[in-house]
């Protein structure tokens, strides 16, 4: 839950709006050329931008499970479910995305790969391409155990509006506490992926929402990695409002839409395990 004042922003800070501002466009010294209108781009015209220029310049190990799944006429709402924003400064209207993916090695050594996802006129994923050549490499690690997906409630985790750690209800430690230990033995089983992503409601500023999702995820990816949790296998993300689980109908009270919108207020923990 959260006000719906826009003043409360300068108490996120400015490091942190930062992170909103990432969405904006990228610069055009990075867009491939000659898109066309169905999706299709000459391959002397891809370009693939610098990865010291990424907002998550460290990338992501990659779900080959999910990976597999991307198919022409993808949408970004549904590569955002699969494999997460895009890595760059590319805005919800761009004609591409990319992706910095990781790959384990049977040396146990990391492989980097850039991944591009070319979108037609209509925003519908359509060509897909990888640099350097040889990705993705095919003696990667494989998905050893089937995604899960966790809900927590944020109602739970945090004291209304806020998102620090001493910010933590007592329920919401224990049941980190408890996930933390669930954790402990993915990684038992293999190297796990965990992608944490905070929601909120429909209710108050844009901005806001998408702050507060960021900074909710970004602080039970810090808890958990003070519980033993590898932090590289962490990614927080803030999908704000746009992720609704629960539609209220109108004509209640200001009590009773908060309590129906419930279900919106959440953060949610994608793991994968991979192995060798």
């Amino acid at each position: 839950m959260k006000h719906a004042h826009s003043s409360k922003l300068k108490g996120i800070g400015i490091a942190s709006l930062a992170l909103l501002a990432m969405t904006g466009c990228m610069g055009t010294k990075y867009l491939s050329q000659g898109i066309s209108d169905d999706g299709h781009v000459q391959q002397k015209d891809i370009v693939f931008p610098d990865i010291e220029d990424a907002w998550q310049h460290q990338g992501q190990f990659a779900n080959s499970e999910n990976l597999s799944k991307i198919r022409p006429g993808v949408a970004k709402d549904e590569l955002y479910q699969l494999i997460g924003r895009p890595h760059f400064s590319e805005a919800q209207y761009a004609r591409e995305w990319d992706y910095i993916m990781k790959f384990y090695m049977p040396d146990d050594s990391v492989k980097i790969c850039q991944y591009k996802v070319i979108f037609d006129k209509d925003y519908r994923g359509q060509e897909f391409y990888w640099k350097p050549a040889d990705c993705p490499p095919q003696q990667a690690e494989t998905v050893a155990a089937a995604p899960e997906r966790i809900n927590l409630s944020a109602d739970a985790l945090f004291a209304f509006d806020k998102w620090q750690t001493q910010d933590m209800l007592p329920q919401g430690r224990n049941e980190l506490d408890a996930l933390a230990a669930k954790l402990s033995e993915y990684q038992q089983m293999g190297k796990a992926q965990i992608i944490i992503t905070g929601h909120t409601d429909h209710l108050g500023d844009d901005m806001y929402n998408m702050n507060l999702s960021q900074l909710r995820a970004q602080t039970v990816r810090s808890y958990l990695a003070s519980r033993g949790i590898n932090p590289d296998a962490m990614l927080a993300v803030g999908a704000g409002e746009t992720q609704p689980v629960t539609q209220c109908s109108t004509g209640l009270s200001r009590e009773q839409e908060i309590n129906c919108l419930q279900p919106n207020r959440r953060v949610t923990l994608d793991v994968t395990v991979i192995q060798q």
